[in-house]
């Protein structure tokens, strides 16, 4: 691991790693910008530590083994007395996608040609963007988070096509991959590299029942669960027909079964983040199969590296609805 500090308006960087204490790099499938929180020794009387002064605004940049894990801004630093350290927590640049609300009316265009727009829009370098090919007659946004307007997009293109889709930062690139590929070379166990977990059962989000509609009001379909109706009762949800989209299609898409959900803590490897699937293979709780990170946050400190994931057993995209 390695914390290289860039300041504002400034290319040199400066190698402050033997400064650190502790250093934890976080993520999440619906949130799409990763976090960097560093906490950097701090004594004001003691001459031996030097005062790094790390100001909003500059970089810190995470590595291991020549990989650049995140490359992220400086929002804010708190100093603890008692611990001799200040924290400095920051993001990569799609923080600032988050952070942005706007108002556009896209016609006669493609989810991956939105995209390129609204990062062109807000300066944002682009990498690989996962190609649709779904055409999109209208997208009406007001205000709303450029987050949610890339979702809306791509959204279109999973009811239209069934694949799932997420954004995310490398470096300070973004990117539009495939949601849910699996870790290549690499798997978790309780015999190599688990050392805790847990697993839970739930019927709250259920939905096993969806009716079709068009702009009328007039039902033209439905699909239905049905061994989930006679185990649960009806959780009905309602689809309005859409130009260009498959209708059941998008509606079987709506069905949510029930929602089983697992963490495991164990030695960290830097490519379990969220969005990306690994096979587990735990004998306490039995999980033996393929999961799908929802959450993580891995964590150097005192010479180990850790980290904790939050698991799904299904890939799940995080679908935005339009207005």
């Amino acid at each position: 691991m390695r914390i290289l500090w860039q300041k504002h308006n400034d290319k040199k960087k400066y190698d402050i790693t033997e400064f650190i204490s502790t250093v934890t790099w976080s993520g999440s499938a619906t949130q799409a910008s990763r976090s960097l929180q560093v906490s950097v020794l701090y004594s004001p009387l003691d001459k031996n530590i030097q005062d790094l002064n790390i100001k909003m605004g500059d970089r810190l940049i995470l590595s291991d083994d020549g990989k650049v894990l995140i490359n992220s801004m400086v929002y804010s630093r708190e100093r603890t007395s008692e611990q001799g350290t200040i924290t400095y927590s920051g993001y990569d640049d799609f923080n600032h996608l988050l952070k942005s609300n706007a108002t556009y009316v896209f016609k006669k265009t493609t989810p991956e040609n939105i995209v390129e727009k609204l990062c062109k829009d807000f300066q944002i370098d682009t990498g690989d963007i996962e190609k649709t090919k779904v055409p999109i007659a209208k997208l009406l946004i007001e205000g709303d988070n450029i987050y949610n307007i890339i979702m809306k997009a791509y959204s279109r293109a999973y009811k239209a096509k069934g694949i799932k889709y997420m954004p995310i930062m490398y470096g300070t690139k973004l990117y539009v991959i495939r949601k849910g590929q699996k870790i290549k070379d690499f798997n978790l166990s309780d015999t190599l590299n688990i050392t805790s977990s847990s697993y839970s059962e739930s019927i709250d989000s259920i939905i096993n029942k969806v009716k079709i509609y068009n702009d009328k009001k007039e039902q033209k379909g439905v699909v239905t669960e049905e061994t989930s109706v006679k185990k649960y009762g009806i959780f009905q949800e309602s689809y309005t027909i859409e130009d260009g989209v498959n209708s059941v299609t998008a509606a079987k898409n709506m069905l949510v079964k029930e929602e089983k959900t697992a963490s495991v803590e164990a030695l960290g490897h830097t490519s379990c983040i969220s969005g990306y699937a690994v096979d587990i293979s735990d004998s306490i709780t039995g999980l033996k199969k393929e999961f799908w990170i929802e959450n993580d946050t891995h964590t150097w400190s005192g010479g180990t590296y850790t980290m904790s994931l939050e698991l799904a057993f299904k890939n799940v995209m995080d679908v935005q609805e339009e207005s």
